[in-house]
Parts: C-alpha cells; structure tokens; sequence
C-alpha cells in the first residue's frame, strides 16, 4: 500500500524508536510511504511487514528503487545481506507492524478531522460506502473514506496517512477476525464516532461464540472518547454485551429503527426497491434489500446527527452506488444477482430476502459458494442456511465446496417438492449450466460465496 508522507527521518526515529534521541539524524525529507517496494518512489519510507511474505526480504529492491529509509525489525537476518551504504537508511525498530501502527496515529493526532469508524459481521463496507457518499456530496474533497475494504492491521494505518490539514471528515472501516484487533485499530483512529451495523456468525471459527464476537466488535469504542455516539440497529443481536461495553466505555449507544423514530423511515417496499422518508423529504432507494436499508437509517443518522443538511444526505440516497460484488443486477439467460464478493450465513439470509423481494413471485435459484471461517460451527450452519432457504420458498438451491454439501441436504429436507438441490464441484460448472437449463428465464439467480470459492467466475459464466 502506499500513501503521501510528509516527515523528515529524525521524527520518524523519535516515533517509531523513542528509547534513543537521534539527534545525530540526517535532515532527510520522506515524501511517501508503502509496504510494498514495487510502490516505492525517489524519497520513500518502505516499511517492510512479516506477514505470508518477509517485507525485510525486499529491502534491496526498494533501496535500488530510491527509498530514502527503510524500517528494520531488531536483530532480523537480513541486517547481515545488506551493505552499510544500505545501512546508513535502516531505522530499526522492535517490530515493523507497530511502528506503522505508531506511525499512523502520530499522524492522526495531528489533525482535527472527525473520525466515524465502522465495524460489523455484514454490511459495513456497505455501511462505510453510503457514509462516504453523504459526506462527500456535502463536504466534496474534505472528506476521505476507506479504500475498497482495506480495513485491517495495514489498511487502516494507509487511511489515516490520507488524512491532512484540509480533511474534515475519515470514514474508517475496521475488520477483523481475532479478538483484540479492533480495538487496536480503534486506540490508532481515535473515532468520535462509531457503527456496529450487525453481529453475525462471520469468524466464529475464531471467536467461538456470537457474544465473543459481540466484545471483539464493541472493541470499536476502545480508542473513543467519553461521550461519542454509537450507532446500531435497534434489532441488532447480542445488544446487551453492546450496551454494556458502551457503558463501561463512557459511549452513548444509539439504537435506530426504521420503522419508528429515526431520521430514516420506511414508507413502501416494492420489487424495485422502498420508498422512504428522510426528516420530512420522500425519497425512492433503488435497491429490494432490507438488510441495506437497515445500513441505510444508521448512515442517514450518522450524517444528519454529524450536521449534514437532508437535502444533501438525499442526494447522496438517489445516487448510491454499491461496491462492486454485492447485489448488482445483472442481465443474461436470467436476471442475475451478483452478491459473490463475500458471504456467511447471515448474509446469505439477508440476500435470499431481497432475492425474494426482486422475483415478486418468480422462481428465485441459489447457487452458494461454501462459507469459510466457521469451524466446529460450520456443519450447523450450513445446514441452517439451507433449510431456511427451503422455508422462504427458494425454488432450487445449488452448492459448491466441501461443507456446502449440507446446505443441500437441509434444503431438500425442508423443501415441500423434495426436488432442486443439487451439489456440484466447484470445477464442474457445465453440469451446473445443464441443471438451470431446466428453469424457465424468468428466473432470478442469487450467487453467493466466501470469497476464496470466487463466485464472480460463476457470475460471468451465466452471463
């Protein structure tokens, strides 16, 4: 990753090594910062992390690419491979993820911009998307948000480096899937402002509970300070272990309910969408997903609670645009869900939902990608999205990977025909076009999946 850096090298050194004075450092100017040595530009902090790959392995390569410093993890090998000209630009450090992470909220603290962070088992990049585009049409350039879902341990850090004397507002999103990781996120962005947009089963193979995912996402109040505003759903699951971590954190907890009392409220709900009312203003959102109103009303009161006049929140509603992969309306053989770019249990219900609501009658067909990070839970609640799927009256259910395969067997037990589930490999895709051949075009197709199963190829398939 790579962002603009406007720091000369004795303050990097007094940030990321403060045991030491450094007064002896050159007076050397870095003009940008990146993880990656391929980015790396004349006057470039490279920061080389340990992650799948050894950053430190690459150090050479971006020294030769014009990195004026380099930070180098304490007593790492490669102290040995380098030349002491190479040498000369090491800023050492006790490890390289933390100094990026110090890096980031030194930065941070700089300035004055209002920080809202968004976290969330679903919908929180959408959540994140409708937030930046509020802002956005009423604050143009002033604000920033974070790039596609680059919400973890390295993405936010490059989010807050955007952030300058010009900035207003940062939409954050945080990510995680281990307890502990949103809370460091959030003492780096110091939000003043926060959205948990629902607490789902995603990464519960890690977490072990829906309440243990409950705290790790309330982690998000960790670096808030006493008297910030948290935004969830009124109907959000585990809301006590919530409101009890609000509590403890000095957080005023905001429950929002589009049906009653909210900025956001519904109207009408039709196949092509819902007609809603924003303060006193009707306006039409043209997407048949509930779960993406729900995300709606808590952006909408975020913003207007933030100062942001309706008449620019409402701009910003009959504009939306999604993020690519999550449910985009496409033509072919069928109408075409494309909802691929992510998925667990949660979600996929949220998705049969709209599936059911955009069909207004006609035949929905599911084709699911297996969901990953569920553990000891995933047997259960594969076979609970199936058998939901059959209860909602989904007309044929199709699975793809090892433990989608018990999908398949609830819905057929579920189902009242008894028929139209099948499992397929995930290679075997022209058995899977043979078996839709049997549905009539006016057919809408719902294709879902963890990201690692690339449902898109799926997609482009049937188009």
């Amino acid at each position: 990753m790579f962002a603009p850096f406007d720091y000369d090298i004795f303050t990097v050194k007094r940030v990321c090594a403060p045991q030491a004075l450094h007064l002896d450092s050159e007076n050397i100017r870095l003009s940008s910062i990146t993880t990656s040595s391929l980015e790396v530009k004349p006057g470039s902090l490279f920061v080389p992390l340990i992650d799948r790959r050894d950053g430190h392995d690459y150090i050479q390569d971006a020294v030769a690419r014009g990195a004026a410093a380099f930070l180098m993890q304490a007593g790492h090998a490669v102290s040995k491979k380098l030349t002491k000209e190479m040498l000369t630009k090491a800023i050492v450090v006790e490890d390289t993820q933390k100094a990026l992470g110090d890096l980031a909220r030194f930065h941070r603290d700089r300035f004055a911009a209002f920080i809202v962070a968004v976290t969330g088992s679903n919908g929180k990049t959408t959540t994140k998307e409708m937030l930046a585009q509020m802002f956005r049409a009423a604050l143009g350039k002033k604000s920033l948000s974070t790039e596609k879902n680059y919400n973890n341990h390295i993405g936010v850090p490059f989010t807050l480096f955007r952030i300058n004397k010009e900035t207003r507002v940062a939409i954050v999103e945080m990510g995680m899937n281990h307890a502990g990781e949103i809370g460091y996120l959030s003492r780096m962005a110091r939000p003043h402002a926060a959205v948990i947009s629902s607490i789902g089963h995603a990464h519960i193979e890690f977490l072990g509970s829906r309440r243990a995912i409950a705290r790790a996402k309330s982690e998000i109040l960790e670096g808030m300070p006493k008297g910030g505003y948290l935004y969830v759903p009124k109907s959000v699951a585990e809301h006590e272990t919530i409101s009890e971590t609000a509590k403890k954190h000095g957080a005023l907890l905001r429950k929002i309910d589009a049906s009653r009392g909210a900025a956001l409220q519904i109207v009408e709900a039709s196949p092509k969408g819902y007609q809603l009312q924003i303060e006193t203003e009707p306006v039409q959102f043209s997407f048949a997903n509930a779960a993406w109103v729900s995300n709606l009303a808590l952006a909408v009161q975020v913003a207007i609670d933030s100062g942001i006049q309706a008449s620019q929140v409402l701009r910003a509603v009959r504009s939306f645009r999604p993020a690519a992969g999550r449910m985009q309306l496409r033509r072919g053989r069928f109408t075409v869900i494309d909802d691929g770019y992510n998925a667990n249990p949660d979600s996929a219900i949220a998705s049969i939902d709209s599936a059911l609501q955009i069909a207004a009658g006609r035949p929905v067909i599911c084709i699911f990608g297996e969901f990953k990070e569920l553990g000891k839970f995933s047997k259960t609640l594969h076979q609970w999205t199936g058998s939901e799927a059959a209860k909602k009256g989904v007309a044929a259910f199709f699975g793809m990977g090892d433990d989608m395969r018990y999908a398949v067997q609830a819905f057929s037990k579920a189902s009242a025909k008894k028929t139209g589930a099948t499992w397929f490999r995930r290679s075997d895709t022209a058995s899977l076009v043979e078996a839709l051949s049997a549905y009539p075009k006016s057919a809408v197709v719902l294709v879902k999946g963890s990201r690692s199963m690339k449902m898109e190829e799926v997609v482009d398939l049937l188009l």
